[in-house]
């Protein structure tokens, strides 16, 4: 049975057209709501009023330079009160905002007192949680803009209560020991331990108490306000998942890059080998992974390029086993499938010989009388 192989020029331009909206929804989805945010150097938006307080507006940065000496004995004794004392421009643009927080990362947080709207929110490391202190406690209706409210939140072994205003507004049981999984990290105020949503407002207590030690952060010299600085949230998240959410989203990218290294494969006239498309891909997860550092709230992480290696690299495989298969199917037109064959083997048929008329001498032999 011949084999009539198809034009090349449809061979690649389709899948060249499908790589193109694979790679167009996978710019979607990384960068969506596109929230233009690159990194750049800003001015300050803290500034100290006359009566002391600190203000904070769009881009913020009031932190320590390094963690506070106060950690050790919050976390021997089990104790530590945080008192506040604020008045929020807004209900807050971009909710939930941090007010005050102890974190060394995005991800890494030992306490956040937050603003989302009016509702006061409190992230609390502790057993049990997660490694950015949730789930969370929240008081609603607690903050009231352009005034000023008073914020008193305790911890006392196993016993969490916050006071707003001086009404006791939540009392909650907490694991003992609850503060001996506090990590290092800085204390900020107005926003993320390195930026990303600015709270805006003023302050003008930030104190943190424990059994030997009492810090005020509104005081002059106790946190690094510089005029302007590189503004530079975090983007790339720790190396191994955190959650069951994260082992998803890594299995999703796996299954993303599939078809892009497959396509890759089959984009050329001539099929693209297995490994030069795989390193193609891989350039492509970089520019992604590039790209998120532009927007916000977008981020990315080693393990996201490696699970994405991988399934383009099983794409490539695929296609190019296929491409294999039928590159000797269109070299060989003799091939046909053995129907007897379960494994479905390619076999060569052998030519049919001519059937030739025997010859006078066999077809007539000779009498005895001819024969002299």
């Amino acid at each position: 049975m011949r084999v009539i192989p198809r034009g090349r020029d449809n061979t690649s331009a389709v899948p060249l057209a499908a790589l193109l909206g694979v790679l167009l929804l996978l710019i979607v989805t990384a960068y969506l709501p596109f929230h233009w945010d690159p990194p750049r150097v800003v001015s300050n938006d803290v500034a100290r009023s006359a009566s002391g307080s600190l203000r904070f507006g769009q881009m913020n940065r009031a932190r320590t330079p390094g963690s506070p000496s106060w950690l050790a004995d919050a976390r021997t004794s089990g104790i530590i009160q945080i008192e506040l004392e604020v008045a929020p421009q807004t209900s807050q643009e971009h909710s939930p905002a941090s007010i005050m927080m102890l974190a060394s990362d995005f991800w890494h947080t030992d306490f956040a007192v937050a603003q989302n709207h009016s509702d006061l929110l409190l992230w609390l490391r502790r057993p049990g949680s997660d490694s950015n202190g949730g789930p969370m406690f929240a008081v609603g209706a607690a903050l009231q803009p352009r005034r000023w409210n008073r914020v008193v939140v305790r911890v006392a072994g196993d016993e969490l209560w916050i006071d707003v205003n001086g009404s006791r507004r939540l009392t909650e049981h907490l694991p003992a020991d609850a503060l001996s999984v506090w990590s290092p990290g800085r204390v900020t105020l107005g926003d993320e331990v390195h930026g990303g949503v600015p709270w805006q407002g003023e302050i003008r207590q930030a104190e943190v108490s424990t059994p030997d030690q009492v810090v005020d952060y509104v005081s002059p010299g106790a946190l690094s306000i510089p005029a302007s600085y590189l503004y530079l949230p975090d983007h790339v998240a720790p190396f191994q998942p955190l959650n069951r959410g994260a082992w998803a989203t890594l299995v999703l990218h796996l299954l993303s890059f599939i078809p892009v290294g497959f396509l890759i494969v089959w984009s050329r006239r001539s099929p693209v080998r297995p490994i030069p498309a795989t390193v193609l891909a891989v350039a492509v997860a970089l520019t992604l992974a590039a790209g998120k550092f532009l927007f916000h709230g977008r981020h990315t992480e080693a393990a996201d390029i490696l699970v994405q290696t991988a399934g383009a690299l099983l794409g490539a495989l695929l296609a190019w086993r296929w491409a294999h298969r039928r590159e000797q199917e269109q070299r060989d037109p003799a091939c046909e499938r053995d129907p007897r064959n379960s494994r479905g083997n390619w076999l060569q048929l052998a030519p049919k010989r001519e059937r030739r008329a025997p010859s006078a001498e066999l077809r007539a032999p000779q009498s005895p009388r001819s024969r002299g």
